[in-house]
């Protein structure tokens, strides 16, 4: 099962749709921080983050894309994605031969992506790219293809946060549809995509 968040699993809905979904499953939780790298104050972001998760019952760990063997990742039930530089995230996904590993995890285990986590999951990142280019000015990644694990499903997360930054934010997603023929689903903060099998659902 696949949850694509804004920013976690910060609403109630979202945790008791996860609660049910680790239910009488394995407890052993890794937890990717790689798009984080840059950021400021991670440490403090990623032990709330751990706690929280270990809130769930969840025996956590790090995962660090690059550094860790790619395969350990079968080891784990839950897998959860940490938002950040999407295109930084992207870049060591590919550098690191993951792609493979990740859509498997995807279709099999639980996976929560928060914001860039849950952007890698989509078909590419050009949306993104066009709408913050400076996210990818020091990334410069050019193979925009992503995860494609969503069933042709598209978002975005922080609608407004992005409204309040993002010159003309809706109308360059009206005409980002016009183009791609079909709709991208624009998540508050709080919201999310549960994506299981064929089915998705928006909470």
């Amino acid at each position: 099962m696949l949850f694509l968040t804004s920013n976690g699993l910060t609403s109630p809905a979202l945790q008791d749709e996860f609660r049910q979904a680790i239910a009488n499953k394995g407890r052993r939780c890794a937890i990717i921080p790689t798009a984080m790298e840059k950021e400021k104050d991670k440490e403090q972001w990623l032990e709330e983050t751990r706690q929280k998760l270990s809130n769930y019952g969840l025996e956590c760990e790090f995962f660090w894309l690059g550094t860790d063997e790619n395969e350990k990742l079968y080891d784990y039930d839950v897998i959860y994605i940490c938002g950040g530089n999407v295109f930084y995230l992207m870049q060591m996904i590919k550098q690191c031969c993951a792609e493979e590993i990740l859509r498997k995890i995807a279709q099999e285990k639980t996976v929560v992506g928060v914001s860039a986590g849950s952007l890698i999951m989509q078909k590419d990142l050009e949306l993104i790219r066009d709408l913050i280019p400076r996210m990818n000015k020091r990334v410069k990644l050019k193979d925009l293809t992503a995860l494609d694990v969503t069933n042709n499903i598209e978002h975005l997360p922080h609608k407004t946060r992005y409204i309040g930054i993002i010159d003309a934010f809706e109308k360059r997603v009206k005409t980002y549809e016009r183009k791609v023929g079909h709709k991208v689903i624009c998540l508050e903060d709080g919201q999310g995509i549960i994506i299981d099998g064929e089915n998705h659902r928006i909470i």
